[in-house]
């Protein structure tokens, strides 16, 4: 039980795949409230750092590749949010199975629910990558599988490799991260409460 607990708090903490061995999870907090997680302090963004808090926990390396036939991003859409709010975004698995994910640009790998990922398709039970994720109270594994696709409206990314696990967040199955994002220019307005997805 105690394994799962730090499991799912290493999720929330967007731990940063791959990462340097021992490297600290700092916390900060932009000019909206917002907070966020980044390893090291050399990653928190210079006006933060003086008010940035280590939080005891340090990552392990360990990111599977990503897997062979891997498809360029495509699309351009819109994600609308509540200023101040954290960001739902609804996303298709494999075409099909919809998620709401959390929208993480400080975790560099998405997280899906299992349930989430079965009713897409995806084999759960077979042979799959896992990753040692490290911490204060030790370590566990992470399962890493394949989806064939993962769209955000009109913005799709194809053939990408995920964490499948359960996130103690009420309301979502799981967190977008930068895997995706990265391939997209992404604007988000904060004012306006509008998200931008565009391919590079």
């Amino acid at each position: 039980m105690r394994r799962m607990a730090f499991l799912l708090m290493a999720i929330l903490l967007g731990l940063r795949w791959p990462a340097t061995v021992d490297a600290q999870i700092y916390r900060w907090v932009d000019e909206n409230g917002v907070p966020h997680f980044a390893d090291g302090i050399d990653s928190v963004p210079g006006p933060y750092r003086a008010k940035a808090v280590p939080l005891g926990i340090k990552n392990a390396p360990a990111s599977p590749a990503p897997p062979p036939g891997a498809r360029p991003a495509s699309g351009e859409t819109s994600i609308r949010f509540v200023p101040g709010q954290r960001i739902h975004v609804d996303v298709r698995v494999n075409g099909n199975a919809e998620a709401k994910l959390l929208l993480d640009t400080g975790s560099d790998k998405t997280i899906i629910s299992p349930r989430a990922l079965q009713a897409a398709g995806v084999r759960i039970a077979g042979p799959t990558t896992t990753a040692e994720v490290a911490g204060a109270t030790g370590s566990a594994q992470m399962q890493f599988v394949v989806v064939d696709s993962l769209e955000v409206g009109e913005a799709r990314v194809g053939r990408m490799t995920v964490g499948s696990q359960n996130v103690p967040v009420d309301g979502v199955d799981g967190v977008l991260g930068r895997d995706f994002l990265d391939q997209f220019n992404v604007n988000i307005d904060s004012s306006k409460g509008v998200v931008t997805l565009s391919p590079k």
